[in-house]
């Protein structure tokens, strides 16, 4: 991104097919090398040599410099530069089990602390001590180590266990904030600042230390923080303009697991056919494996259907939702109707008075070039916004050019409510679709239409949030429609963080951003204060208490609503909106043992190869006892049901008082009989586990593909929900794993089809 130009968004068309460096002399291209590895101890370094074909090995490229990264944890192979006739040699050599080319994958705060109720000498805050000492490792753009945010005031040293690199050099150089820095792009010896943004917005947003008086043009004043402000950051530099290799993220985790890290960022997505060509999945687990937790953006091609990414059940897959905070700039009518819109940039000395407003067919696109100063010239003019990733830069400079005092930019029908706060190149605002069809019929209406904006600056309060961002990505689970996702919502869109540059001529480095890129690193430093409070808890323990303690409701007492301003459905929220306090002291949790990921696998049908590289070991499904996707002990619950009556069982942990009991509330849903025995739970001690049966029984007709309701256990002091997401089985063959497999293909190849059609935020 281009530190002159005033969009706050890099946007791109779509980077998830193969992508393959071409080199014209030998046609060389990067791919993941799988291979089995030996009983007996060997030399990585020097086993992994050994399959590169002759050539290779007395070409002028030496072994090293063929070699981009050799694995450890994370899977059993390396990533190399071969030619497609080196790997056809390469895939006779004993041990060889694979070669699949490199995927490049895309990237998918003053206020949102408070607004999560994380406040400085009270609550979660104070009892996590702000996440001190604990470490962030974040996959990104790399990140600017000089910017306020990564102050190392009031810092603690990196903990003992740090084993981590800086790769600054000169005046340049970590700190007790910014403990390591590494780049992982093939190829690149430079350090990993990052020149796109991206990077630094998401690490400010996970643990950035306080900074005063931040603002972005005047607007959005106040402390910044992130949401662990005193934990530890490693930046993992995968990400350039063009894209994330997913061989550098895979060889990033690899590193942050050996590193030390506590949890691990990942702001980043494409869509797979498995978890085994997953490579975020494959690494994920081996952290997973190792104790760490790992937080995934939900992807940013809502709102349609089945459009996640970062699907598997070992990941905490996170949504965008608001806040209560909006940039102000009202749209006043002749009428005297008026219409509150936002804008980044709020013009201090843009004229009170009414200006003629025109609309029509001719002028709607405001495309460049074809405006012309006599329709618009001394006007205010509106404008549709054309796509869906709203990229509305050019529109106003079109107006601008041809003379036109302000635009007013309306949403398309998909994004709705949800309004991206962006500077302008002149005095805008931009409104939602259903306030521009207003507009339009005023218009329409009155042949001396005027309007005119007002500019109102930062307002704060407005409680019909958290709602769900347009651009969310929502299930299905395409991988596993039987694990319901995502798992959680928080803050993702106009989040204002640390940025590399000013956006204008002052000392001010922050921007708003908006995607589940954002969202992402709120709940990555929200697991950080956890960790501190709970230090023996399992990645999936912590997991299930950030899911199963989250709101429903928006700041009204009011259910969470989507862009439309319906409904949201589990398909979009997950378990609901976090709640870091309640989060903290959940009453029962979820636990899962790795183990039971292996048998879940099994029970999704890999081969014993494919689990074997997932989970890094040799694995025989004939010998261990797969479970299905609804018999994993997850939070929440997707069914698929058939004519047959489903019975599950899961297992809860008492973590809060030692003398407590637990009655079941169960939502009933029309058409589905849900039935909970035990209906009462009791405790007499801390860590005891106690186990319940949950049935599914199809008693009428279903209205609509997907249903949902939810099961809360609750006592004295907690509530502990789980929701459930109900698709009815057309068939009543009762074959659940040929159901699953059917829909996991229909819904992976419909969502790659409507990833080729359309362009994307880049987060």
């Amino acid at each position: 991104m281009h530190p002159l130009l005033p969009s706050i968004f890099i946007f791109t068309s779509t980077l998830w097919l193969s992508f393959h460096p071409n080199n014209a002399e030998n046609d060389l291209q990067t791919y993941i090398i799988h291979v089995s590895l030996p009983e007996d101890n060997i030399n990585f370094e020097s086993y992994y040599r050994s399959f590169l074909p002759r050539v290779a090995l007395h070409s002028e490229d030496d072994q090293s410099s063929r070699i981009i990264h050799s694995y450890r944890h994370v899977a059993s192979g390396f990533s190399a530069r071969l030619s497609s006739d080196e790997v056809k040699k390469m895939e006779k050599k004993n041990g060889f089990i694979s070669a699949t080319p490199q995927k490049m994958l895309a990237l998918h705060t003053t206020h949102t602390p408070d607004f999560l109720g994380l406040q400085q000498h009270f609550g979660v805050w104070e009892e996590s001590n702000y996440g001190r000492g604990v470490i962030i490792g974040v996959l990104d753009t790399g990140i600017t180590p000089s910017h306020p945010s990564f102050h190392d005031n009031n810092m603690p040293p990196p903990p003992a266990k740090w084993k981590g690199k800086c790769e600054f050099s000169g005046t340049v150089t970590c700190n007790n904030k910014l403990i390591g820095a590494r780049n992982f792009l093939g190829g690149s010896t430079d350090p990993p600042f990052d020149q796109e943004g991206h990077g630094t917005h998401t690490s400010s947003t996970a643990a950035g230390n306080f900074v005063d008086e931040v603002n972005v043009f005047g607007n959005a004043n106040g402390r910044s923080a992130g949401m662990a402000p005193l934990a530890h950051i490693a930046m993992y530099k995968v990400c350039a303009l063009h894209g994330c290799p997913n061989d550098a993220i895979l060889a990033a985790i690899d590193a942050a697991i050996d590193d030390g890290v506590d949890i691990i960022s990942i702001s980043i997505g494409g869509p797979y056919k498995s978890f085994y060509d997953d490579y975020t999945a494959v690494g994920s687990f081996a952290a997973m494996q190792n104790g760490i937790s790992v937080i995934t953006s939900a992807g940013n091609n809502g709102p349609g259907r089945a459009t996640l990414f970062n699907e598997a059940p070992w990941t905490l897959t996170v949504g965008a939702s608001t806040h209560d905070r909006k940039i102000i700039a009202t749209t006043v009518l002749g009428n005297g109707e008026s219409y509150d819109g936002q804008s980044l940039f709020q013009s201090k000395n843009f004229p009170r008075t009414l200006f003629p407003v025109v609309y029509s067919e001719e002028t709607a696109q405001c495309e460049p070039g074809a405006l012309k100063a006599a329709q618009v010239e001394g006007k205010i003019v509106v404008c549709d916004s054309d796509t869906d990733d709203t990229l509305p830069n050019y529109h106003g400079q079109a107006v601008k050019d041809a003379g036109g005092v302000t635009m007013i930019l309306v949403n398309t029908k998909v994004f709705g409510d949800t309004i991206l706060e962006i500077a302008q190149v002149l005095p805008a605002t931009i409104l939602s679709f259903a306030d521009g069809e207003k507009i339009k019929a005023y218009i329409k209406s009155s042949s001396t239409a005027r309007a005119g904006i007002d500019f109102k600056g930062t307002k704060m309060g407005f409680n019909d949030a958290p709602s769900i961002a347009a651009f969310s990505s929502r299930g299905p689970n395409k991988l596993s429609p039987g694990i319901l996702k995502p798992d959680i919502i928080g803050p993702g869109l106009n989040i204002l963080a640390a940025w590399p540059f000013s956006l204008e001529d002052i000392n001010s480095t922050f921007n708003i951003m908006s995607g589940t890129s954002m969202s992402c690193p709120h709940l990555s430093g929200i697991v950080a204060l956890l960790k501190i409070e709970h230090p023996d808890w399992s990645p999936a323990a912590i997991k299930s208490a950030i899911m199963t303690t989250a709101d429903q409701s928006n700041h009204e007492g009011q259910p969470i609503l989507d862009e439309r301003k319906f409904l949201a459905d589990v398909l979009a929220i997950g378990s609901g909106h976090v709640n870091p306090s309640k989060a903290s002291n959940p009453g029962l949790i979820y636990d899962i043992n790795p183990m039971n990921y292996t048998q879940y696998l099994c029970g999704l049908g890999y081969t014993n190869m494919e689990i074997g590289f997932i989970a890094h070991q040799n694995v025989n499904c004939s010998l261990i006892s797969s479970i299905s996707e609804a018999e994993l002990n997850y939070p929440s619950y997707s069914i698929i049901l058939g004519a047959e009556i489903q019975k599950y069982t899961r297992i809860v942990t008492n973590v809060g008082d030692g003398n407590t009991t637990y009655f079941v509330s169960i939502t009933q849903i029309p058409g589905v009989h849900t039935l909970v025995e035990p209906t009462k739970l009791v405790f007499t001690e801390v860590n005891q586990q106690a186990r319940y049966m949950i049935s599914f029984t199809r008693t009428g007709e279903i209205s609509g593909d997907f249903v949902e309701g939810s099961i809360s256990w609750i006592s004295d002091n907690h509530v502990v929900r789980s929701p459930i997401s109900i698709k009815l089985l057309l068939s009543n063959t009762g074959n659940n794993n040929f159901s699953t497999e059917v829909i996991r293909s229909s819904l992976w190849l419909c969502t790659f089809l409507a990833h080729c059609l359309f362009y994307f935020i880049v987060f």
